[in-house]
């Protein structure tokens, strides 16, 4: 079964809770079981995908509306699945070290259980729209892990910037997978890439694809949305190694690779992917290498990879599958372990600027050993498993079928970050661990953490190591499941340390001289003016988020400056403009004026006596008179409603005349007994030209709608099914409480929360008015606290 693997997570978040008691450390591992026994139940049901296959389950969810909870269990989301749970053991165990002392463990374990739920969900799904629901959780959940430190403004201004680009990309995620839905006539991932080149040939393909690229874009920090990424690494470190090795940054990834066999194949899609992946690997790179801050380097040389995963996604081709899906793996190895590390030295040396650390080989020999391992992962060094990962992506740019330029310009750009790795990992490795003493050692005694805190990131450095020596036959087995998902095609994998010379080997072993004889330079480089500030995006995403501010206040001032005739004015013209005008152009056709209704003289005396007493109320010159005629225009309406057989609306409405006649009558009682005029007279005509059009409109509205004949009433069904389906005979009630049941919750909602509001001002006027000081009756003088006389 594969959803439980979703709601198990799901499930658990409140089991997190419990680190809020001592033991935090142990109570964080006997919780890393449940990400544990999720990754066993997914190897249990494997067997079938290593054959080629896939496992499928549905759940019905609204059967009425064709709507269901589906999932497929395949290459692609197995070594996702495997990938989330593995890495989200480690770092749930890591996070009860590191936030050991932090009474919010618990708060902060029952996010990362909830995110890792999400994720789960996101890459199981099979449905498009199921997939949604759980993109949704995701950056909801991942804004919780940012900010989990509210204190601070940058991690709310982290938060705030990673929810606002990836929920706004969700939006034109949404509108693209609809889109994509409605090309196919099926929202099933299934049936999607089952569509073939009937859907190239769709006029709403360039649309869907679009849209879907700029989600997967936003979500996964390509350029030019690529700064929300570093402003992350304000989350706790175990959640930045867990959104940054494994989870939520490469959402977008895998969306674009699950869907690349069905969307791919046009220049729209794999150039896009291939320019906009290349520039981004290039740039990040670069920014990388020239970084301070253990974790902003980290950050960035995530975006450079993802963009590199991009790059190769539209590279496309057997070797572009077969490298998406090892470097997933290699990268989620590497950079959980190098996260992990710099939440190691933080932790124990009280800062992670590279300015103030040094010589640390002497105090935490351990550290510096898991270090160097995943060190030489990250920088494609021969016979650890990113050296492998890399030969594919070299593969995949010389082989592309995009054209020599487009080869020639990737081969080179993955040449150019190949080396900025390089003297990027030296950067970490020298300043952190070679030199002399550092401040923080000089300040503080550090050794190596508790063997509890090292187990994290050395399991994924170990087996960057142990993988390509003694099992890449194994994970070729599983990279071959995930690649035949990419490339739509089944393929045969075999990944090896040697594939003999090569073009491909000679470019990464020509990086690898460069780089090594470029570390002598890496502080200069390091050093050298980069791009402007506002290259980086956020204070750009900034300055919008303020104009955006400041122009819904103007006009928030311009439209509400406080008086009730300029609101209702307002919301009569916006009415006019945006269901006039095309009420008017398209729809006067829809009345029917041949119908013979039959009134009856009263009835027609009891709608006359209606506009008479609106009328009555305009031109009434004393309160108590425009109550009167306010009264009969009510009394009226609850009298049509007795003879059109609705008594129980007629008794509502006129409980409500009563009760409204009441309180008007207290609330006039304390003005003056006369109406004084102080409109104009042009003002007053215009008001009463837009009322009379409003009229007009509502009357023009209701009629179409009584008279239309293109649908089926709902009356006849609300009365043959009130009482076998809703157990009551009176069917207006059974419409608001079963039919319309979630309506009706909903607004007893509103007038709960309004009853709240009220109750709270009350009690904030009480306690305003128990704050005011009693009258001093003494004929002593009173003193006040020399902080008061202050």
């Amino acid at each position: 079964m594969i959803y439980p693997l979703v709601f198990i997570a799901l499930a658990a978040a409140p089991l997190a809770l419990l680190a809020r008691f001592p033991a935090r450390d142990r109570i964080a591992w006997g919780l890393a079981l449940i990400p544990l026994l999720i990754f066993g139940l997914t190897l249990a049901q494997a067997a079938p995908v290593w054959e080629g296959g896939l496992v499928t389950e549905r759940i019905e969810w609204v059967p009425a509306l064709g709507l269901h909870l589906s999932f497929t269990l395949d290459g692609l989301s197995l070594l996702f699945a495997l990938i989330i749970s593995g890495i989200g053991t480690l770092i749930v165990g890591y996070a009860g070290h590191y936030l050991g002392s932090d009474s919010g463990l618990g708060r902060f374990l029952a996010y990362l259980m909830l995110f890792m739920g999400a994720m789960l969900g996101l890459v199981l799904a099979g449905n498009v729209l199921t997939m949604f629901v759980f993109w949704e959780l995701t950056s909801v959940t991942s804004y919780l892990l940012i900010g989990y430190k509210h204190d601070y403004a940058d991690a709310r201004r982290g938060a705030l910037h990673s929810l606002l680009v990836t929920g706004g990309g969700g939006l034109a995620l949404l509108v693209g997978l609809l889109l994509l839905g409605q090309a196919v006539g099926s929202y099933e991932f299934s049936d999607i890439l089952a569509a073939g080149d009937a859907l190239h040939a769709h006029p709403l393909y360039p649309a869907a694809v679009i849209l879907i690229l700029l989600g997967c874009f936003t979500k996964s920090a390509q350029i030019p949305f690529h700064f929300w990424l570093p402003g992350a690494m304000q989350a706790p470190t175990p959640a930045s190694a867990f959104l940054h090795s494994a989870t939520m940054v490469k959402a977008g990834v895998y969306l674009m690779a699950r869907l690349s066999p069905a969307l791919g194949g046009t220049a729209l899609w794999d150039v896009t992917l291939a320019v906009v992946g290349g520039a981004t690997m290039t740039f990040a790179a670069i920014v990388a290498m020239r970084q301070f801050d253990l974790k902003a380097m980290l950050a960035y040389t995530t975006i450079s990879m993802l963009g590199a995963l991009t790059m190769q996604i539209g590279l496309g081709g057997k070797y572009g599958a077969e490298g998406v899906a090892t470097n997933i793996l290699a990268h989620a190895l590497y950079k959980s372990a190098l996260f992990m590390l710099a939440g190691v030295i933080d932790h124990e040396c009280g800062t992670r600027d590279l300015r103030r650390l040094g010589g640390l080989r002497k105090y935490m020999p351990q550290t510096m050993v898991i270090t160097v391992l995943a060190l030489l992962s990250f920088g494609g060094i021969p016979v650890m498993f990113g050296f492998v990962a890399k030969e594919l992506m070299l593969e995949a740019a010389l082989e592309t079928e995009l054209g020599a330029t487009l080869s020639v310009l990737a081969v080179g750009a993955i040449a150019v970050t190949a080396i900025a790795y390089l003297i990027t990992g030296w950067r970490l490795f020298s300043n952190a661990f070679l030199g002399q003493r550092s401040v923080a050692a000089m300040q503080q005694h550090i050794t190596d953490p508790a063997p509890g805190m090292l187990i994290g990131p050395g399991v994924p450095a170990v087996l960057s190591l142990i993988i390509p020596i003694a099992f890449l036959g194994p994970i070729s087995t599983l990279i071959a499941a995930a690649s035949t998902s990419i490339y739509g095609q089944p393929l045969e994998v075999k990944l090896a340390l040697w594939h003999g010379i090569n073009p491909a080997l000679l470019v990464s072993l020509s990086a690898i001289v460069i780089g090594v004889v470029m570390f002598r330079f890496a502080d200069q480089l390091a050093g050298l003016r980069g791009w402007p500030a506002w290259s980086r995006g956020d204070m750009i995403f900034d300055r919008l988020i303020e104009r955006t501010l400041a122009g819904a206040t103007a006009l928030t001032r311009t439209i509400q400056e406080g008086r009730l005739r300029r609101y209702i004015l307002l919301t009569a013209l916006t009415m006019l403009v945006f269901v006039g005008v095309p009420f008017v152009s398209f729809g006067l056709g829809a009345i029917r004026f041949d119908l013979d209704p039959q009134l009856q003289f009263y009835e027609i005396l009891a709608a006359a006596l209606i506009p008479i007493g609106v009328i009555a109320t305009i031109n009434a010159r004393t309160r108590l008179g425009a109550i009167i005629a306010v009264g009969v225009v009510g009394a009226m309406v609850s009298l049509l409603f007795v003879l059109f057989s609705a008594p129980d609306l007629a008794l509502t409405q006129l409980l409500i005349e009563v009760l409204s006649t009441v309180f008007l009558l207290l609330v006039f009682s304390v003005l003056p007994v006369r109406f004084e005029s102080f409109s104009s007279a042009w003002v007053r005509r215009r008001d009463a030209i837009v009322a009379t059009v409003m009229g007009v409109l509502m009357g023009g509205l209701v009629l179409a709608a009584a008279t239309n004949d293109s649908f089926a009433p709902l009356a006849p069904f609300f009365l043959e099914n009130s009482l076998e389906l809703g157990k009551g005979a009176n069917v207006v009630n059974v419409i608001l409480v079963d039919f319309r049941g979630f309506d009706t919750m909903g607004e007893i909602t509103v007038l709960f929360i309004a009853l709240l509001g009220i109750y709270g001002l009350l009690r904030l006027r009480q306690g305003k008015d128990n704050a005011t000081p009693e009258r001093v009756t003494t004929t002593e003088p009173v003193s006040e606290p020399v902080d008061a006389q202050r």
